[in-house]
């Protein structure tokens, strides 16, 4: 057993130590404390300030609070790339497609991306776009910037028992220098 006393311990403060480690087992309680499956809603806000989630709302559903907190250490590890900025969209619902500068024909202005969003059935709001735009500044390079966002929005309209699909919107966005 590993312990927690320093090295001029009594035999007695040991043996008190073994005696309360069965009561408490403080190891097992702080790895259930830090999974993110088990860990009661209460605690999601503080784990998301322990983890460094770098965008939190405390208004969020616990799903979503859960599935961002799983991709904290791996945006930590990717941030300011394409892969970054698609999975800070994807927890939304979002499909994402990332064009580079380079990957265009003609090429276009060196440090440049363009995004192809879809917002799968969500509809287009203000509070929305300032969110994908907020998300997006947040994710992508501090050396890169956007040259436009195409938001296509396909509306479901649900009447009883039918699911239909509206026109799609599509919404682009040109920011200037």
């Amino acid at each position: 057993m590993t312990t927690l006393l320093p090295p001029n311990s009594t035999e007695l403060e040991y043996k008190l130590e073994i005696a309360k480690s069965a009561e408490t087992n403080l190891e097992r309680r702080l790895n259930s404390m830090i999974n993110v499956d088990s860990i009661p809603d209460v605690f999601l806000d503080f784990l998301a300030v322990q983890l460094s989630v770098d965008y939190w709302r405390f208004d969020w559903m616990p799903s979503l609070k859960r599935s961002r907190l799983k991709q904290a250490f791996d945006q930590h590890r990717k941030k300011g790339t394409p892969y970054a900025i698609k999975k800070a969209l994807e927890p939304f619902g979002y499909a994402v497609k990332l064009v580079e500068w380079w990957q265009t024909n003609p090429v276009g202005i060196p440090g440049t991306f363009y995004l192809e969003l879809d917002l799968v059935g969500k509809e287009l709001t203000k509070e929305t776009y300032k969110e994908v735009n907020r998300l997006i500044d947040e994710t992508k390079p501090a050396s890169r910037r956007i040259s436009s966002v195409n938001i296509t929005s396909n509306p479901v309209l649900n009447m009883g028992n039918i699911i239909a699909m509206q026109d799609s919107i599509i919404f682009e966005c040109n920011p200037g220098p």
